[in-house]
């Protein structure tokens, strides 16, 4: 009997000695945490990382580049929508200067009496004075005095949004060197306390590595046809046109679309039987007579039929048939390559506590364009259920929460929950049904807890739901069996007092209780 009571004592001590020595109460699993002396560094994940979850800040965003913090002296390109006022000396009266303020329009142009449609869109304000002064010399001023002054900029100016500012809005950048610190500070600075990054979304020319200029189409050429020159000794009206237009052909690449609608009125002239007129000199030969653009003007190609290869000097025409210049409403300008060049978007990503401590990597350059976002972190309410103690709605105040945070917020685990099985039900997008998606995600908080796993943020609509297990119950009626009192009292239980029932109070039973004990 004495072997039989030491045995219970050494399995009662070594239970309570291998409880004490385990970090974590293998009794009680609602107990989670790592409890190790040694310190650990884990990553908390953005997403759960089983479906595509919808990214609520900006897909994509970058680090700034050193390109970003420098400031570009260079004066002001007009575009559409700006307002100049042009001052032109004598125009109308003699003696007496004519000031009149323009709309650029969508096409790029200004109208001005007396000179007609001026391109102005991709020009500098001296550039556009050039225009002009071009148009006016000879034949309508000479030696013409013209100003160009910008009164209005479409383009110069940055817009600011977003939860964390107090004054969004479209603002007019007032200097090159207008930087990111002094736009917050123009629209009342960043006052929300869970504003984590800032974005700042511009338009950027896309730059590949040995991209060249685009060339002016020309007609596609084959070695089989022989071309011969010939000048043609009777001028045309269409010659005297273009001897009138070179100076303006020379002048700017915009006189293009009237050089192209002189060439197809020739082209139309030729189709409608005035070759022969136009050819009478020409020397007789058996084949078409093309026109080629060449040094300036027109000229008239005479093809053979002569299948020889043509000289390197000599330019070959492709078809057969002329290809003829777009019209002057359909031709598009060599001036208007850099709005039709292809742009990209880039989206910065700047953290807020970077740009507010004064690190300089961080306060880039405002540009033309640019668009601020200053959106506040994830606000919302996810719901938890299941064995928590306070189990139900929980608001996302905009501070990042973890799993963890989630389930201490819900009350802690209550002593049915079984930290190994824990559901995350997470909301997706859309399908292509049009239908919203959700995934579920079973997780281990046990593993969570003790930095075996990394944690992840809590999203808003997420459901946490703590389950249990069939020995979690058991664990709890064993936990709460124990009974432990301090300091004096007397504890009478009859569940052991076998001598108010008699030395025998169960029949059959090997002996007396108080014999065992």
């Amino acid at each position: 009997m004495k072997h039989l009571k030491v045995l219970l004592l050494s399995a009662v001590t070594l239970g309570l000695l291998g409880a004490v020595g385990c970090s974590n109460d293998m009794i009680d699993p609602t107990q989670i945490g790592r409890f190790r002396p040694v310190p650990v560094v884990n990553v908390i994940l953005d997403d759960l990382g089983v479906a595509s979850e919808p990214d609520p800040t900006y897909t994509g965003a970058e680090e700034p580049t050193p390109e970003d913090l420098i400031s570009y002296e260079q004066d002001y390109v007009l575009g559409v929508g700006d307002v100049v006022r042009i001052s032109i000396y004598e125009l109308q009266r003699e003696g007496f200067p004519f000031v009149n303020d323009y709309i650029v329009t969508e096409s790029g142009r200004i109208s001005i009496p007396e000179v007609g449609q001026v391109r102005a869109a991709g020009l500098t304000e001296k550039g556009l004075e050039d225009e002009i002064k071009s148009i006016l010399s000879p034949s309508i001023l000479r030696n013409p005095s013209v100003s160009v002054l910008l009164m209005e900029s479409q383009s110069r100016y940055f817009s600011i949004y977003g939860w964390g500012v107090a004054r969004s809005g479209r603002y007019r950048i007032p200097r090159t060197d207008f930087r990111l610190t002094d736009a917050i500070a123009l629209a009342g600075d960043v006052d929300q306390f869970n504003v984590t990054d800032i974005f700042v979304t511009r338009e950027v020319p896309i730059r590949e590595s040995g991209a060249q200029a685009p060339a002016v189409v020309e007609p596609l050429r084959t070695p089989t046809p022989q071309v011969e020159p010939v000048e043609p000794k009777v001028r045309t009206p269409e010659d005297e046109i273009l001897d009138i237009l070179s100076p303006f052909a020379r002048r700017s690449d915009a006189r293009t679309n009237v050089i192209a609608a002189v060439a197809g009125l020739g082209m139309q002239a030729d189709r409608q039987g005035d070759t022969a007129a136009r050819n009478a000199d020409s020397p007789p030969a058996e084949g078409a007579v093309e026109w080629v653009f060449e040094e300036g003007r027109w000229k008239p190609v005479l093809v053979e039929g002569a299948a020889t290869a043509p000289e390197p000097s000599r330019r070959a025409v492709a078809t057969p048939q002329p290809r003829r210049p777009a019209p002057a409403d359909q031709a598009v300008p060599l001036d208007l390559t850099s709005a039709a060049q292809p742009l990209r978007t880039r989206v910065l990503r700047i953290p807020v506590d970077r740009l507010k401590s004064g690190d300089p990597r961080y306060d880039i350059v405002i540009r033309a364009g640019d668009r601020i976002s200053v959106p506040g972190d994830v606000v919302g309410e996810f719901y938890v259920m299941g064995n928590v103690n306070n189990g139900g709605t929980i608001t996302l105040t905009g501070r990042p929460m973890t799993l963890k945070m989630a389930i201490a917020a819900a009350g802690g685990l209550n002593e049915l929950a079984w930290p190994k099985k824990v559901e995350v039900v997470r909301r997706l997008g859309r399908n292509q049904a049009g239908l919203i998606q959700e995934e579920i995600v079973m997780v281990d908080l046990d593993k969570i807890a003790k930095g075996l796993q990394p944690d992840f943020f809590i999203k808003p609509h997420d459901l946490i739901n703590v389950g249990t297990h069939g020995v979690s119950r058991w664990l709890a009626v064993l936990r709460n069996a124990f009974r432990a009192t301090y300091g004096f009292g007397f504890i009478y239980d009859r569940n052991f007092a076998a001598d108010d029932f008699g030395n025998d109070p169960f029949p059959g039973h090997i002996g007396p209780l108080n014999k065992i004990f």
